[in-house]
């Protein structure tokens, strides 16, 4: 019997070698990396190259470009801001948070309503934690006004869920992740802020909560495997940025309610992302049509946000939580030894193996990359990379 057993067991072993659970048992290369440092020096050089100095503004590249029609990248900007100030307490970027408000705002013609549901709810999630991180109420007034325009937008055509623009055609009625997963989550962390007593177009954030989060589940989702889509035909239209708002809602739902079915689509969804959205030759986490100055670059840095509080979560089993880590220290190992440039200052690549050739870098990939640094800083802090 123990013959038997021994056998079985061992059969066991070797038909799990290459499946998700197994696939980022810490293999990688080792490099002596000191992410901390790499936060710092990566954070540092996007503040100060980035960040308009004169306008309050991010730049779109490092040679001091503007996109002047660009607003949702501004939002993930001042996220990185926020992820060095909460780590480092530095005045340098408390005060580009202050100045941020009233830059942007400027730029954006004077408030910060945008024609496109998604972009706004980039701006409200960012708000609230600037509000958080610094106490500036401004943001506070900001993130309630958004929130209040997120919410019109819902409407029932095709079964509910917040629509991508304001405009009544075909582009603007479709419905998708992109809008309705920072709205989830916005809706989760205004209920977990303010309760009962914030009402909001005739919902409480609960009930906007459960009405969002339910839209993407039953329209968006594959329930078996956890893969969130845009177009169920088209896989290249599987996005990273998507994977992560739609984990990150989970996960938020997960908090307030403990049913242990959020927690499951979180993690369901991670273990489809971190092993189908990635670099086929060496596991890096990487969406399809990244390419020089292009919103898809911008995608990576949102996923490694919403999973870094996943495996922050103290109810995350230990098998997963090792998992993602080992996945993310991967992806930080080839970006900061392969694809950065870091003379004279920190620039990432789109490909999170290639750095820029050129001397040039886009905002968008230069966020995303900023994010992965600041994101293993804050693991490291948090004991996870022992």
């Amino acid at each position: 019997m123990k013959k038997i057993i021994l056998m079985a067991g061992m059969a066991l072993l070797f038909s799990a070698c290459g499946k998700i659970d197994d696939e980022y048992i810490d293999r990688s290369t080792k490099y002596n990396i000191d992410w901390d440092q790499a936060a710092d020096s990566s954070s540092s050089s996007f503040s100060s190259v980035y960040f308009n100095s004169t306008k309050h503004h991010f730049n779109n590249d490092n040679f001091g470009a503007i996109g002047q029609y660009d607003y949702w990248p501004e939002a993930h900007g001042l996220d990185v801001l926020i992820d060095a100030y909460n780590r480092t307490k530095s005045a340098v970027y408390k005060q580009q948070i202050y100045d941020f408000y009233e830059g942007v705002k400027a730029k954006n013609g004077g408030g910060f309503y945008n024609n496109y549901y998604d972009d706004m709810g980039w701006h409200g999630m960012t708000h609230l934690r600037a509000l958080e991180a610094t106490g500036d109420t401004r943001y506070e007034a900001s993130a309630r006004l958004l929130w209040n325009e997120i919410t019109k937008g819902w409407n029932t055509f095709d079964g509910g869920g917040i629509p991508w623009n304001h405009e009544n055609n075909d582009a603007g009625k479709s419905k998708g992740v992109p809008s309705n997963g920072p709205a989830a989550i916005i809706a989760a962390r205004r209920w977990q802020k303010y309760g009962d007593a914030e009402v909001m177009n005739g919902h409480n954030n609960l009930e906007w909560l459960s009405m969002i989060y339910n839209w993407m589940k039953e329209n968006r989702v594959v329930q078996q495997s956890g893969r969130v889509y845009e177009n169920i035909e088209d896989k290249n239209g599987d996005w990273t940025y998507n994977a992560g708002t739609y984990l990150g809602a989970a996960l938020e739902y997960y908090k307030i309610t403990g049913n242990k079915v959020y927690l499951n689509d979180a993690i369901k969804t991670a273990d489809w992302a971190t092993s189908t959205l990635v670099n086929a030759n060496n596991k890096v986490l990487s969406d399809w049509a990244e390419q020089q100055d292009h919103d898809v670059n911008l995608f990576k840095g949102i996923f490694v946000r919403y999973l870094v509080l996943l495996i922050q979560h103290k109810d995350l089993p230990e098998t997963s939580r090792k998992r993602y880590v080992n996945f993310l220290k991967n992806s930080a190992q080839i970006l900061w030894t392969k694809g950065t440039a870091k003379s004279p200052v920190i620039l990432f690549g789109y490909h999170w193996w290639e750095a820029p050739l050129d001397g040039k870098a886009g905002l968008r990939a230069e966020i995303s990359g900023a994010t992965l640094m600041e994101a293993m800083a804050t693991l490291k802090q948090g004991g996870y990379l022992n």
